[in-house]
């Protein structure tokens, strides 16, 4: 696994309030700060269609029986080892996963 579970920096998820290293969606507010949600309470806080499709693509999904924390990671980096960088699901290369532009408002 390239990337140490313990080197990944803690924060905590808007959505339950536990704060640990699992991966994120990371969400601009209207006001420009940022929210962080754990993919999978992403899911159950606004059905996020991203953390979804993420979720799939690391054949999990965000029920009590998915993968969780370390496990997640891992599974993410079994999916690029096993497929190579360049052949990673799509989820993890297209521009609906990337921090997006704020709302003129």
């Amino acid at each position: 696994m390239p990337e140490n579970y313990d080197s990944r920096p803690e924060r905590s998820c808007l959505g339950c309030g536990k704060r640990d290293k699992a991966p994120r969606d990371q969400v601009t507010l209207p006001d420009g700060n940022v929210a962080y949600y754990h993919w999978d309470c992403h899911v159950l806080v606004s059905n996020c269609e991203v953390c979804k499709a993420t979720l799939a693509a690391l054949k999990t999904d965000e029920t009590t029986d998915g993968l969780k924390d370390e496990k997640l990671v891992e599974a993410y980096w079994k999916s690029v080892e096993e497929k190579g960088w360049d052949q990673r699901p799509k989820i993890f290369t297209t521009e609906a996963a990337v921090p997006q532009d704020l709302p003129n408002n």
